[in-house]
């Protein structure tokens, strides 16, 4: 059985984006946003890890600066380690298009191909 799995989030660019490279060759872009959500008088701050892969990570790398203002769609993904004998987990979005900016007409896209994503 399959599930839906879809997350749509903006906000700004917490950091410049960090490009590296797998044994593969498969460029690996990670970055982070802080989407701000205010709820009755109350402003809270949220703050998500974003991966991009393949080509679409390094058309992303040249525009993705701190403070940028973005919209990540994609999918949630869980990874699971343990250190010590104890469980962590950590979730990002793993990014299948970013859009910069607020205008429409001045927004710059990039969508990633399932192939592109190694796991």
């Amino acid at each position: 059985m399959s599930f839906t799995n879809f997350v749509a989030v903006d906000g700004n660019l917490t950091r410049d984006g960090e490009i590296t490279f797998a044994n593969s060759g498969t460029a690996i872009l990670n970055l982070s946003i802080a989407h701000n959500t205010k709820i009755k008088e109350k402003e809270e701050v949220s703050f998500f890890d974003v991966v991009a892969f393949g080509k679409h990570a390094e058309y992303v790398a040249d525009f993705a600066v701190k403070g940028a203002t973005v919209t990540v769609i994609g999918r949630l993904h869980q990874d699971k380690w343990e250190k010590d004998g104890k469980k962590y987990s950590r979730t990002k979005i793993i990014a299948s298009q970013v859009v910069f900016g607020k205008a429409k007409a001045a927004q710059v896209t990039a969508r990633t191909a399932e192939e592109d994503i190694p796991f």
